[in-house]
C-alpha cells in the first residue's frame, strides 16, 4: 500500500506526519510494508522541512532533516492507495482532482507554520495521536484480510 501525507507546503505537517508514521509502523508486522511519503498542494520542489518541525521530531528520535518538499503530481495521484490529508480543505482539493472519497483520510491538524516550538510540539502531539487511530484502523483492515 502506498500512503501519501498531503498538506499545503510539505514543510511542516506532512513531513512530521510522514516521519512519525514511518517510525510508528517500522516494527509492525501488519503495517511495515506500507510505503510512506508526503507532498504539498502548493509548494516548490526542494524546500527543506521547517526548522521547528525538524527540531520537534528530533526531540522524539525522528530525523526528518533530509526532507525535501515535493509538489503533488498526477503520477502520485495514480499510484497512491490512501491520501492522508492534514485538513478537509486538502481533501476537497483532491476530490476536485477526481480522487475517490474512499481513498482519502483526514487528520484535521492546524498549520503550525510560523509558530514557536510550543506550537510545533502541540502539532506533533496532535498528529501522533491521530496517527495512532489511523494505524489501528489500518491494522483492523489488514487483519480482516488475513
Amino acid at each position: 500500500m502506498n500512503l501519501l501525507f498531503v498538506c499545503t507546503g510539505n514543510t511542516c505537517r506532512s513531513p512530521m506526519a510522514e516521519g512519525i508514521f514511518r517510525n510508528m509502523i517500522k516494527n509492525d508486522d501488519l503495517l511495515s510494508n506500507i510505503t510512506v511519503s508526503s507532498a504539498g498542494l502548493m509548494t516548490n520542489n526542494g524546500n527543506y522541512a521547517s526548522k521547528n518541525a525538524v527540531e520537534v521530531c528530533c526531540e522524539h528520535g525522528i530525523d526528518i532533516s533530509s526532507h525535501s518538499s515535493r509538489m503533488l503530481t498526477a503520477d502520485m495521484l495514480s499510484v497512491t492507495d490512501l491520501f492522508v490529508c492534514m485538513t478537509f480543505g486538502h481533501a476537497y482539493d483532491l476530490m476536485r482532482e477526481d480522487v475517490p472519497k474512499n481513498k482519502i483520510y483526514v487528520l484535521e491538524v492546524s498549520d503550525p507554520y510560523g509558530g514557536d516550538m510550543d506550537i510545533y510540539r502541540q502539532c506533533y502531539e496532535e498528529i501522533e495521536k491521530k496517527l495512532v487511530t489511523l494505524a489501528d484502523l489500518l491494522r483492523k483492515h489488514y487483519g480482516d484480510e488475513l
